[in-house]
């Protein structure tokens, strides 16, 4: 039995420890505002999807502010703005925004008082610190190393040496290479006697790989020391049982060791059931290729 800083405190609601997505799934409050935001690090980890709404929102929310500040200033105190109604004015005055952001200046609109130019230079500094800070962060994601591993949707009690094991399956989804992987896992449950959380540390059958090339089934021993011995998935479910997932490996392109987390609940348990074998295949090039996508495909058997 081991601690993995969660605390032994059985909680009378059904608690997720690690997140689907590999995020440990806590929330911490008590202290300010900013101490609780840590925007780079959100920046960094977001979805694509998140990052570009944010950059997208955030650059027609400052065009759309420093036009209202020109137009508040005065749309005369610009050369070449459609004056024929306050709607082009205002549309003038955006486009000229986003030239003095981006520092692009056409040249067609143009600040004719000292009031336009001053805040036309305060526009043109914040999209330079704008544009350094959104750099900064594209790199930081595109050079982070990191292990984009894809897991089983379900883990398995699949008969194994004349008893049952554990079993889920593993596979990179990219073209880098992951060297050295190592597996990690641990199981929590609530103790229904002492009324406390307990932290196992699961024994594996092959705990170390040398090349993570096609799959790796993971397998735990489920035997007289293990503790899911004579446990069936009501047990599992009524303890709140947790498989947490630490995968460890080298990522060749960047020479460094790399992180993946996951984690299988209770309802993500399949008894009597075998992972179907992935099929493999020689290309007229001489690489293998397989389906990585097979990985979740199992059958179910009868029961022993």
């Amino acid at each position: 039995m081991r601690e993995l800083g969660f605390g032994s405190k059985n909680y009378k609601n059904t608690v997720r420890f690690i997140n689907k997505d590999g995020s440990v799934n806590v929330e911490r409050t008590g202290l300010g505002l900013f101490d609780n935001v840590d925007i780079y690090h959100w920046l960094i980890s977001a979805s694509r999807l998140h990052l570009f709404l944010v950059i997208f929102s955030g650059y027609i929310g400052v065009n759309i502010l420093f036009a209202a500040i020109y137009y508040l200033i005065g749309a005369q105190n610009f050369g070449g703005v459609d004056m024929s109604t306050p709607y082009q004015q205002f549309m003038s005055l955006f486009f000229f925004s986003a030239q003095t952001i981006t520092t692009l200046g056409y040249g067609h609109i143009y600040p004719v008082s000292n009031a336009a130019g001053v805040a036309a230079a305060a526009e043109s500094l914040l999209g330079l610190l704008s544009f350094a800070i959104a750099t900064g962060v594209l790199f930081g994601r595109f050079s982070r190393p990191k292990a984009d591993l894809l897991y089983s949707k379900n883990i398995l009690i699949t008969p194994y040496e004349n008893a049952y094991g554990l079993m889920f399956r593993i596979s990179n989804k990219k073209q880098y290479e992951l060297i050295e992987s190592e597996a990690n896992i641990t199981m929590t449950m609530n103790n229904p006697e002492t009324n406390k959380r307990e932290f196992y540390n699961l024994n594996l059958e092959i705990s170390k790989i040398n090349y993570l090339a096609l799959s790796w089934t993971i397998v735990h021993p489920i035997d007289e020391n293990s503790p899911l011995y004579q446990l069936n998935i009501k047990d599992l479910e009524e303890r709140d049982v947790e498989i947490l997932i630490l995968i460890k490996a080298i990522n060749d392109t960047f020479s460094q060791a790399v992180y993946s987390r996951y984690s299988y609940k209770a309802h993500d348990f399949v008894k009597n059931a075998k992972f179907k074998a992935l099929k493999q295949e020689a290309t007229q090039k001489g690489k293998l290729k397989i389906a990585v996508n097979d990985i979740h495909h199992f059958d179910v058997l009868e029961e022993m």
